[in-house]
């Protein structure tokens, strides 16, 4: 098991994911000057009711950490073929993180103002960063080939 520097991405999308799970995702300010915060797992409403109807957000983000972590056991061991799937296996799931939060938000919208914050944009980071993930998988594989390749006995 040797360490190379790609193993180093799906750690960093892990931890962008938990940090996203943590922070407030969006603030809704309703036409009366209330106001509602939105995380992966609660919508917390002006008056301190507390519901748990987005909890499939933060559902999505815990599998696409674990899918993650997976993906960087796997490394230690330099399967390809399964981190590269890992890798599309994650970009699909946080692509749909942001299906499902575009469907909340519009349903919770009706007349409020939205406020984006910034932990909005870390299952973003997480999708350009297992693309870079999956480059670099791929250089390395080719690069193995490659090297196996100019070894083999000729007739």
């Amino acid at each position: 098991m040797k360490f190379r520097f790609y193993q180093l991405f799906p750690v960093a999308v892990i931890v962008l994911l938990v940090w996203a799970m943590i922070e407030p995702v969006m603030k809704f300010t309703e036409p009366s000057g209330e106001q509602m915060l939105m995380s992966n797992f609660k919508l917390l409403s002006h008056d301190g009711e507390t519901s748990w109807a987005v909890i499939a957000l933060g559902a999505v983000l815990i599998l696409a950490a674990v899918v993650n972590l997976f993906a960087f056991l796997v490394s230690m061991f330099s399967n390809f073929e399964l981190l590269k799937r890992s890798t599309i296996l994650s970009m699909l799931l946080l692509t749909g993180y942001y299906i499902v939060l575009l469907i909340y938000s519009l349903i919770l919208l009706s007349g409020a103002e939205l406020e984006v914050d910034l932990p909005m944009l870390f299952p973003l980071f997480g999708i350009i960063l297992n693309m870079l993930f999956f480059k670099l998988v791929a250089r390395e594989e080719a690069r193995i080939i490659a090297r196996a390749s100019g070894f083999r006995l000729r007739d």
